[in-house]
């Protein structure tokens, strides 16, 4: 139903457009669509005092089709200090992917500018490249979520492995009619983390990233998230992403995935 958002809200089922695809299965939701799906469940979700996430876990137990889900969030623990909450996807009565965030509190207020800490210098800002992205989704791959990701690569080549640095913007709301928040984008984007630091090709292996965890140390405070990526594939078909995740003002978050690859002739 439409390209304008990645999901609809329908009273209190939310609806996945043709924006939630994949590229591997015209009937199965991208990952950044479940990773933002189920952490739109978890902000949803009553805190005792303000926190935020600072650890949100993924784990995509089976295909998710796109098409209406049961979206159910728990609190596993709650205090003053930290708070865990579990959301999960069901289809029927199939459980297909689950997410467990702890939230920290919040309003601290210690001032850390006299203590020294890591330099992370920020990536080259988007529209620096000497030469464009060589990627357009709308020529290499199906429709689907990747079509509205605004990619913007600015260090390294696609598919090109190390070193790999890319901005990477929604070009749509998340849900339809509704503002899309800080942490919703950040862990949508964040599930390119394996595919914006892989390095085989495309049209010969399947990359699949079945889990994905982000330690967020702030929430961005801009549209644009860069993907600083890398992957790693041993010859048994079994990989390791990790990524820095910036917004435009610094380091934002950490992420990591475990990768399955396999031929496309085989999968």
């Amino acid at each position: 139903m439409g390209d304008d958002a990645i999901f609809y809200q329908d009273g209190d089922a939310v609806i996945p457009t043709i924006n939630a695809q994949g590229p591997w299965d015209a009937g199965a939701q991208h990952g950044g669509a479940v990773a933002g799906l189920l952490a739109r469940a978890v902000e949803q979700e009553p805190t005792p005092v303000p926190m935020r996430v600072a650890r949100f876990t993924l784990d995509m137990l089976r295909r998710v089709p796109v098409k209406p889900l049961a979206i159910s969030t728990e609190v596993l623990r709650t205090g003053k200090r930290i708070q865990t909450v579990q959301a999960e996807l069901h289809d029927g009565d199939i459980l297909v992917a689950s997410a467990v965030a702890m939230l920290v509190r919040t309003g601290a207020g210690f001032d850390m500018s006299p203590y020294r800490q890591p330099d992370v210098p920020l990536p080259p800002p988007p529209g620096s490249a000497e030469k464009p992205l060589a990627f357009n989704p709308r020529e290499s791959m199906p429709e689907g979520f990747p079509h509205v990701v605004e990619f913007d690569r600015v260090v390294g080549s696609y598919r090109g492995g190390s070193p790999s640095k890319t901005w990477v913007r929604l070009l749509v709301p998340f849900v339809r009619g509704e503002e899309t928040s800080p942490l919703v984008r950040l862990m949508a984007l964040a599930d390119f983390t394996s595919g914006l630091g892989a390095f085989l090709p495309y049209d010969q292996f399947v990359s699949i990233n079945p889990d994905l965890t982000i330690h967020v140390l702030r929430y961005p405070t801009s549209e644009r998230i860069c993907v600083d990526a890398e992957t790693w594939v041993d010859a048994d078909g079994i990989g390791q992403s990790k990524a820095r995740l910036f917004d435009e003002n610094g380091l934002c978050a950490l992420s990591n995935a475990s990768v399955f690859i396999e031929t496309r002739a085989r999968y």
